[in-house]
This record gives C-alpha cells, sequence and structure tokens, in this order.
C-alpha cells in the first residue's frame, strides 16, 4: 500500500501542464544537437563535461522561455485592462451625451422644440417640422 492510500500524503488531483511544449522541446532538442556536434568535430569524448554543458544551457533556455511566456502573458493583460478602460470611456461619454440632452431639453423649452423636429426642404427651403409619432 502506498502512502496516498492510507491518506498520509495530500492526493494529486490535477495539474497545469506548461504552454508551449513543443518548442521547449525543440530549443532542447538543438542545444544538445550543437553541443554534441561541437564535441564530435573537436574530437572530443562525450562524458561529464559534456553533460554538464548540456545541463547548463538547457536550463537557461528554460529560463528565457519562461521569462518570455511570463511576458507575454503581462502583454495580453495589459492589452486587456486598455481595451477595458477604452470602452468604459465610451460607454461613459455617450450616457454623458445623453444626460446633457435630457438635461437641455428639460431647463431650454428652445432646445427642447428645436430637438424634437425633423429638418424637411420645401420649394427650396429648410422648414422644421414635428416629428411623426409612430
Amino acid at each position: 500500500m502506498g502512502l496516498l492510500t492510507k491518506g498520509i500524503g495530500a492526493a494529486i488531483k490535477g495539474f497545469k501542464p506548461a504552454k508551449d511544449l513543443t518548442s521547449r522541446r525543440k530549443a532542447f532538442d538543438e542545444i544538445v544537437g550543437t553541443v554534441s556536434k561541437q564535441y564530435k568535430s573537436a574530437g572530443v569524448k562525450q562524458g561529464s563535461k559534456a553533460s554538464e554543458l548540456k545541463k547548463k544551457f538547457w536550463k537557461k533556455s528554460s529560463v528565457i522561455h519562461d521569462k518570455y511566456e511570463k511576458d507575454v502573458k503581462a502583454l495580453k493583460k495589459a492589452k486587456s485592462t486598455q481595451t477595458k478602460k477604452a470602452v468604459g470611456a465610451a460607454v461613459g461619454t455617450g450616457a454623458a451625451v445623453v444626460g446633457a440632452h435630457e438635461v437641455a431639453k428639460h431647463k431650454f423649452p428652445k432646445y427642447k422644440k428645436f430637438m424634437e423636429r425633423d429638418i424637411t426642404i420645401k420649394d427650396g427651403k429648410v422648414k422644421l417640422v414635428p416629428k411623426k409619432k409612430d
């Protein structure tokens, strides 16, 4: 019996896999291939030094990938925030215009009379006629 079945440890219910694993694997394979190629061309037998170099560069590439993914995520979040702010500002501006229009109709009777009419052209002259109620 394992520790998890006895209730001693916490059971793993799920995990979130890392993103973009194929490009990480491709970069890792390129690093290993480059190091191996250099050792072969120099005539050095592969051993502990080659393994240490591969591990060193693999860790560096992993850090670079992590930093890149973090920056991309931050950029997406910032872009989303800016979009939300822009939409909010547009809605606020629209509400302010409608509010100002309603206040003006109540405050200034001539404005209300003008705004509740349609502009028509009869006999070459511009005239205001009452709007037709549907």
